[in-house]
């Protein structure tokens, strides 16, 4: 495997990397959104005043996150996009779909194969000659 084609291959798994961190502000979120409605809950509950401190510092961690994960759910969509203009823009449908199912769908290899009733190698070798095709929007040595 030449290092353009490694380059391109991690400028296309940007899509995967930027899901499972969408994922892992997603839990938080859900995580401090739990906090935030165990916290409003039990000081409204006991019938006293509610220490505001801890419902209002609970809120805002919770706006905080909601801003932090929107932010990086915007981010995965935009690399999302991009990759699938960068696949789209492959002339062959055969790679273009085992670019997608790979990269954007995150399906194995052996996978691929089965569901695209070609042996593993043959998805291989089609793979190496599709990433031959990817033309990226920034120049390969400056991928991150």
């Amino acid at each position: 495997m030449t290092a353009e084609q490694i380059e391109r291959i991690r400028w296309l798994n940007r899509a995967f990397h930027a899901e499972k961190a969408a994922k892992a502000w997603l839990a938080k979120l859900e995580r401090d959104r739990s906090l935030a409605e165990r916290i409003t809950h039990g000081a409204g509950s006991s019938g006293g005043t509610p220490s505001g401190n801890s419902t209002e510092d609970a809120l805002i961690r919770l706006a905080t996150t909601e801003q932090e994960t929107q932010q990086r759910l915007r981010e995965l969509a935009a690399i999302r996009e991009e990759i699938t203009q960068a696949i789209a823009a492959v002339d062959d449908y055969d790679m273009q779909a085992i670019l997608v199912r790979h990269y954007l769908a995150y399906e194995t290899f052996e996978t691929i194969a089965e569901k695209m009733h070609y042996s593993e190698r043959t998805v291989r070798r089609k793979h190496l000659l599709a990433l031959q095709k990817i033309v990226l929007d920034c120049p390969v040595d400056s991928v991150i």
